[in-house]
């Protein structure tokens, strides 16, 4: 199950909101009520036991690092709600996942009460839907046996992963600079496989119930800890790989106090530019990947030296610091993920546009376009944070110096898209660097604006 907390203070989400709440409502409204005796003891202890879990559930969610930006969560209260619509007449699914987020989201986990409203709506549109649907399919409903309609389950499985992931992408798309199709592909993620599995639960979670009450919850509760740890690991493995190429990144730039924090600036740089220019969201990966190892290659003590030089470097000198992409891309590809077109974008991104840069000479649209969007990105951090030999430059000022060598250096393409880009301007925050004019000798040619220490 994903919820979502983004920026709630957009009109867009809002009018989201109100769609998803009032669809919820009018199910929940429109539906025939079945009301069974206050002396009808096993239903009401089926509805408290299913709503207790589904608030335990809930309670415990897991972070969706690949769309971090818009603070997505995910649980596994998919299974009892899916359990819940296979044992209770509608509405009281709908119920169970009303009461299950509101206590779950404000109460246990302290939400606001708009993101609590709006993962509760969507909750009961996915519970109030999927319901529909399997009874229309003819699916089976009771507690007096478990006899399950694969079509008819696989069409309730079906509106959930619509509903839920559909409603909450839409909501980052909404209030993020994330595209709602990039939005959905992070959400659904590598776990999407796992999801597919654990749905098979609900029918278990339902036979053990009807079978052995109480007594079955309790089994099945260990299953939905077991499921928990899957999704927990899988995204553990995600975030230990991140950390550990961010710390070898800092590790490197650690030598150099002007940098640091420069490669993780451009590979949120790079990552917007390819957004906006919309790639594929594994493509937009790769670049952000790329972008983040793409100076890595300096760890190599020959580097050490020039990395500590206060002033200009000899030709020598440049030559040497020149070998850094091939060092760099080649250090990349020990990782097997690695290899293709991450290698690719870390080799290439100092290739000039006109075919003058460097290691391989590229020309035009020859050169990978991850690689053309690393050497933009490494620029506007290069031109926009201070180094030794010259102060920071305001964006503005930094944009018209790439606007002089589009067609040049940089794709124009991609010089006209960051100039439009709102995106870069938020990760850029306010530009209050003041403009100092530099001694002639201090000044560098625009043509060799790089994001390395004097690296072009």
């Amino acid at each position: 199950m994903v919820e979502s907390q983004p920026q709630f203070d957009r009109w867009s989400f809002r009018l989201l909101l109100a769609i998803v709440g009032l669809g919820a409502v009018t199910l929940l409204m429109a539906s025939q009520w079945y009301l069974p005796s206050i002396s009808d003891t096993p239903f009401w202890n089926a509805l408290i036991a299913f709503t207790i879990l589904g608030i335990a559930s809930d309670s415990s969610f897991l972070p969706v690092p690949r769309i971090s930006s818009a603070r997505v969560g995910s649980s596994v209260v998919f299974i009892p709600f899916l359990a819940s619509v296979l044992l209770f007449e509608p509405p009281w699914p709908m119920v169970i996942a009303c009461v299950t987020g509101l206590v779950a989201q404000v109460i246990i986990r302290g939400k606001t009460l708009v993101r609590a409203s709006f993962n509760t709506a969507q909750y009961m549109l996915f519970v109030g839907l999927g319901g529909l649907v399997y009874g229309a399919l003819g699916g089976h409903v009771g507690f007096d046996r478990v006899h399950v309609d694969f079509l008819a389950f696989a069409a309730l499985v079906l509106v959930f992963f619509i509903v839920n992931q559909g409603t909450v992408a839409l909501a980052v798309a909404l209030t993020t600079d994330i595209s709602i199709r990039e939005a959905w592909t992070r959400i659904a993620g590598d776990s999407l496989l796992y999801d597919l599995v654990s749905s098979s639960l609900a029918i278990v979670l339902a036979f053990l119930f009807i079978q052995f009450k109480i007594v079955g919850l309790a089994v099945l509760a260990l299953m939905l800890f077991f499921v928990r740890h899957m999704y927990h690991m899988n995204l553990q493995v995600d975030r230990v790989n991140r950390e550990l190429l961010e710390l070898m990144v800092k590790a490197i730039e650690a030598r150099d106090p002007y940098t640091s924090g420069h490669s993780l600036r451009v590979s949120e740089y790079a990552r917007s530019i390819a957004r906006e220019l919309g790639l594929p969201t594994k493509h937009v990966d790769d670049v952000a990947t790329a972008a983040l190892l793409h100076d890595v290659g300096k760890i190599h003590e020959d580097f050490a030296p020039l990395l500590r030089k206060a002033g200009r470097l000899t030709p020598e000198e440049r030559m040497l610091m020149q070998a850094h992409p091939v060092r760099s891309a080649d250090l990349a590809s020990t990782i097997a993920e690695f290899r293709g077109r991450v290698h690719r974008d870390i080799r290439n991104h100092h290739e000039n546009f006109d075919g003058t840069g460097y290691p391989d000479g590229l020309i035009g649209e020859g050169i990978p376009i991850g690689a053309r969007i690393i050497m933009v990105a490494d620029t506007i951090d290069a031109m926009t944070t201070d180094r030794p030999y010259r102060k920071a430059l305001s964006l503005q000022k930094a944009l018209e110096e790439m606007a002089k060598y589009a067609g040049r250096q940089f794709d124009p393409m991609l010089v006209e898209l960051v100039t439009k880009s709102p995106s870069i301007r938020r990760l850029l925050g306010p530009q209050l660097v003041p403009e100092i004019p530099q001694p002639a000798s201090m000044q560098t040619p625009a043509r060799f604006w790089g994001g390395s220490r004097a690296s072009t």
